[in-house]
């Protein structure tokens, strides 16, 4: 760390020398300097006093000087920077030097509360997250920074933003406790919300788009309100926005807001220190803002910030690019036009797209008047009823289209009702069509369907009268079967095996290759039949007891009821040769 010059007052409390009180006036100080002295400023009036005295006279030499004064003086927006981004009250920061000090200085002076920590510091204050020790409750103080106790233009802003916030009584503010000055020192204490930004909140919950339109308008709500209590935020972005633990909303920041109507009256109110990042607040802002057009900043800049965004909560990203140097963003909030939702998510809400693109408009009076109004067609979306903005363009539009060109207009409804008629009488006449069609292919199938059944049904029984008459030796009546059983058919294949006077042995391998594995019941039973006819009972129960183990398998035909008598015929076999005994068929089939 760099040594401190000997000038710098030490812990005990030594007052600033002439020369150390002149640098420090001047900006020529260390980092580690100005941090000691602003620690011993606030608690020291009389080096107040003298920095103030001294930063007079350097301000006043340097109008003094013509050199160094401007050419023209030149008028911007009045938007203060995030040098740092903005983070959650309920994330603590790591204390640099001199501010445990200022922390205990600052706890005796504001008596009845409990310094806990340091929450992010930003340009003009730095807040302390306390207890309040009468009530136990937890809160947020806010400190103007010592360093600027002696700019005029910080301390109206300061007490300006404490009496806006008092003014509001909003579940969706963030409201005020106790203001005040002690010992020069000013602060106001804030309701504490325990929380994260709504960027982190939205992303870490995953809401749904309707989740997430409705967390929006609470927002909204919350900004309305304040309209109507005569104050513009002027600074919204997702840093300024908190959601606590039971997922309420919560805006807070109003060291930009302003009443409704009224200018600022300092001469240096549209000078603003743009220095460190400003993607956060950049992010967010106006076109009037970008362009340093403070005439035209009124409720619809608070309308526009509110569209980036919802834009934002809904498709992940910025209307259009904010990376790059300041100059391109300004350029591109003040020029570019925001890209439709629907190229990035192909299935957007159009009623939603109408919303944000009016919510975006880069002309003031393109947009929507007032954040009522803007609430007022969420809440349309949200109960399912036409939002004001789609309705009325289009409405619009045809009106005029109409008016322009009226005897156009009158021959383009005629023609339209004529499509409309040749339409209506074609999609008939194809309905018909196809109504005809699909009866006529229901017919047909049901026609095949019985042909198949009556085909089967005489090719079963054809068979069972060849297999009896085989058995019995009446191989003129058996030879006539063949005459009705499909060629092709396992019963025809059944049939030549039997009448084929080959050993059973010889032929049996061929036989079953030539049925598939859904009839190797029926081959087993086949092969059994010629071991029985041929007196040889082992060979023939063993190939019984294959086909009845494999009925299991076996699909149901159109007409169950032949297999059946064909299952019947296995089991009575199998019982007639005493191989063992079986369930019934019928119970194998059920």
């Amino acid at each position: 760390m760099k040594k401190l010059n000997s000038g710098t007052p030490n812990s005990m409390g030594r007052c600033l020398t002439q020369e150390l009180a002149e640098r420090y006036a001047a900006g020529d100080c260390s980092d580690d300097e100005r941090q000691v002295i602003e620690a011993h400023l606030a608690e020291c009036e009389a080096c107040r006093r003298r920095t103030t005295s001294f930063g007079a006279t350097e301000k006043s030499n340097s109008k003094m000087t013509p050199q160094h004064a401007p050419a023209k003086s030149v008028e911007k927006t009045c938007v203060l920077p995030d040098e740092l981004p903005t983070k959650s009250l309920a994330e603590p920061t790591a204390p640099s030097l001199g501010q445990h000090d200022f922390a205990k200085s600052l706890q005796s002076m504001i008596e009845g509360y409990e310094i806990i920590e340091e929450m992010p510091r930003g340009g003009q204050a730095v807040v302390y997250k306390a207890v309040h020790t009468a009530t136990k409750t937890h809160v947020a103080i806010k400190v103007l920074l010592p360093t600027l106790l002696a700019s005029a233009r910080a301390r109206h802003y300061f007490e300006r933003e404490a009496e806006l916030i008092a003014s509001l009584d909003h579940p969706n503010i963030v409201g005020i406790r106790d203001s005040g000055i002690i010992h020069h020192q000013y602060y106001f204490v804030m309701q504490y919300i325990d929380g994260q930004t709504l960027e982190k909140y939205v992303r870490s919950e995953n809401l749904s788009f309707r989740e997430t339109v409705l967390l929006f308008h609470k927002i909204c709500t919350a900004i309305t309100y304040a309209h109507q209590q005569g104050v513009m935020h002027r600074d919204l972005k997702f840093a300024n926005i908190l959601v606590d633990q039971r997922g309420e909303p919560h805006v807070l920041d109003f060291g930009l807001a302003k009443a409704v109507g009224l200018t600022e009256q300092a001469p240096d109110r549209a000078v603003a220190t743009m220095t460190g990042q400003l993607a956060g607040t950049l992010s967010t802002m106006s076109p009037e803002q970008a362009a340093g057009r403070p005439d035209l900043i009124d409720v619809r800049t608070d309308v526009y910030s509110l569209g980036v965004i919802l834009y934002r909560m809904l498709t992940g990203q910025y209307p259009y690019d904010v990376t790059g140097s300041t100059l391109e963003v300004l350029q591109n909030i003040q020029q570019a036009e925001p890209v439709r939702p629907r190229q990035i998510i192909r299935k957007f809400d159009s009623d939603v797209e109408a919303i944000l693109l009016t919510a975006l408009a880069k002309e003031p009076d393109q947009r929507y008047h007032s954040a009522a109004d803007l609430k007022s067609d969420i809440e349309h979306w949200l109960e399912g009823r036409p939002i004001r903005v789609k309705c009325v363009s289009t409405t619009y539009l045809l009106r005029k289209i109409i008016a322009r060109h009226r005897y156009t207009s009158t021959v383009a409804a005629l023609l339209l009702l004529i499509v409309m008629a040749f339409a209506y009488v074609s999609f008939d006449l194809y309905l018909t069509t196809k109504k005809a069609q699909r009866q006529s292919e229901q017919k047909a199938n049901s026609l095949s369907a019985q042909i198949a059944t009556t085909s089967e049904v005489t090719r079963l029984l054809a068979f069972t009268y060849f297999l009896e008459n085989w058995r019995l030796n009446f191989d003129k009546r058996a030879a006539l079967a063949l005459f009705y059983i499909s060629t092709g058919s396992k019963e025809q294949k059944a049939a030549m095996f039997l009448r084929n006077p080959a050993p059973v042995a010889d032929k049996a391998d061929s036989f079953r290759q030539a049925c598939s594995d859904e009839d190797r019941w029926f081959a087993e039973f086949i092969i059994g039949e010629n071991y029985l006819r041929n007196g040889d009972r082992n060979k023939a129960a063993q190939a019984f007891k294959h086909s009845y183990e494999a009925i299991p398998r076996a699909p149901q035909g159109t007409n169950p009821s032949i297999n059946n008598w064909l299952f019947r015929q296995i089991r009575a076999r199998l019982e007639e040769l005493n191989a063992a005994g079986a369930p019934t068929i019928e119970d194998e089939r059920s």
